[in-house]
């Protein structure tokens, strides 16, 4: 079987799947801006008392408030996932300052922000767990391989790199299309190759972490508990120091820094986590910088900063915001975005090369074996 043949196989046997892959990569590269700007409101950047206060308001309420999370870069707006006095799981848009933007149940597939969620889910995880996750990366390797075979079926000869990325028209069809599907993937394989790549090693981030030997662990209980108070967790209410205090303690040690979430205490972990993004750290929505702090006086137990990552962790680090785009700024999305469109329109190309090359040898059967084996 020739090397063509395999790369048309490849491609028209996992279409449908890539295409799913493609189209949510695409929505889901700007997804926080599309959804800050149709939901409108205001933007403010944190401020960490009146943060303190709305976090304060829902737990009075008979809420529990989990986590705190950045939904834009800039960081001016936040998503508080709290369960309220129902135990019904909510997700409340507020700016820094703690205005409510919307609030609304948090586990919609749809509404309320759930609709990003979805595509993320169908994007990692085909909506079915551990077994997506693994059906993914196997479709990453055949991308990977389709676009290594695509790559040499289409490298120009020496001398002819130039004139490989100037479309030429022709009185065919079929030589149409093959030429737009040649030219734009020259002009795109090897970005893709990168992002490929780093979508593959996305599925096995967390192995790759434990292999490695750069898993960041959070504190252990015994790290957090005060001396004289025998259970573990949280003793009661009075030891607790408030979330306000925390986030001040934790972006004193990083002047400069932004947040980008916090973990409330619980039981089974009592102390806050503060995630940060830090200047000279590589450009993502969520900071890899991270300080623990305990819940009751505050003492910083476990602190790591991206500044101060091995080179090994620092690679893995980069692997996300490659694989988004986000490592490069708005720049490097939009041209994401543009790939991907570029790669729809290559697999529509595809297919209807095919489909004419098809009907050409049903009409032609001679032809059909003479063209074969090109």
């Amino acid at each position: 079987m020739t090397v063509r043949r395999v790369h048309q196989l490849l491609g028209l046997s996992i279409a449908a799947l890539w295409l799913i892959q493609i189209v949510t990569g695409v929505l889901l590269t700007f997804r926080m801006e599309i959804d800050n700007t149709l939901m409108g409101g205001t933007d403010a950047p944190l401020q960490v008392e009146s943060m303190d206060q709305r976090i304060q308001s829902i737990q009075s309420a008979g809420g529990t408030v989990s986590s705190v999370w950045v939904t834009n870069f800039a960081a001016t707006r936040f998503d508080v996932l709290y369960s309220d006095a129902a135990h019904h799981e909510r997700k409340m848009r507020v700016d820094g300052a703690g205005r409510i933007l919307r609030d609304g149940p948090g586990d919609s597939r749809l509404v309320n922000g759930g609709f990003f969620e979805t595509l993320t889910d169908i994007h990692t995880t085909l909506l079915v767990g551990a077994p997506g996750k693994w059906i993914i990366a196997i479709s990453g390797l055949l991308l990977l391989s389709n676009l290594v075979l695509g790559l040499k079926l289409a490298w120009p000869q020496r001398g002819y790199w130039l004139k490989s990325l100037v479309l030429r028209t022709s009185r065919s069809a079929a030589a149409n299309f093959y030429g737009l599907h040649r030219t734009l993937g020259l002009y795109i394989v090897f970005p893709l190759l990168v992002l490929v790549i780093a979508g593959i090693a996305l599925c096995f981030d967390d192995d790759l972490e434990t292999a490695l030997h750069v898993v960041r662990d959070p504190p252990v209980i015994s790290e957090a508990v005060l001396p004289g108070v025998a259970a573990p967790g949280l003793a009661g209410p009075e030891l607790k120091i408030a979330p306000a205090r925390a986030l001040t303690l934790a972006l004193a040690r990083f002047p400069g820094a932004s947040l980008t979430a916090l973990s409330m205490p619980t039981q089974e972990e009592p102390w806050y986590r503060v995630k940060l993004h830090i200047p000279g750290e590589v450009s993502r929505m969520y900071g890899l910088t991270a300080v623990y702090l305990s819940a009751k006086d505050g003492t910083v137990l476990r602190e790591y900063s991206a500044a101060a990552a091995s080179p090994t962790r620092l690679a893995l680090d980069w692997i996300y915001p490659v694989h988004t785009a986000e490592a490069g700024g708005v720049v490097a999305r939009v041209l994401l975005v543009c790939m991907g469109l570029a790669l729809l329109t290559m697999g529509y190309l595809g297919i209807r090369l095919w489909s004419l090359r098809s009907a050409q040898r049903r009409i032609n059967p001679l032809r059909n074996g003479s063209s074969g084996s090109k």
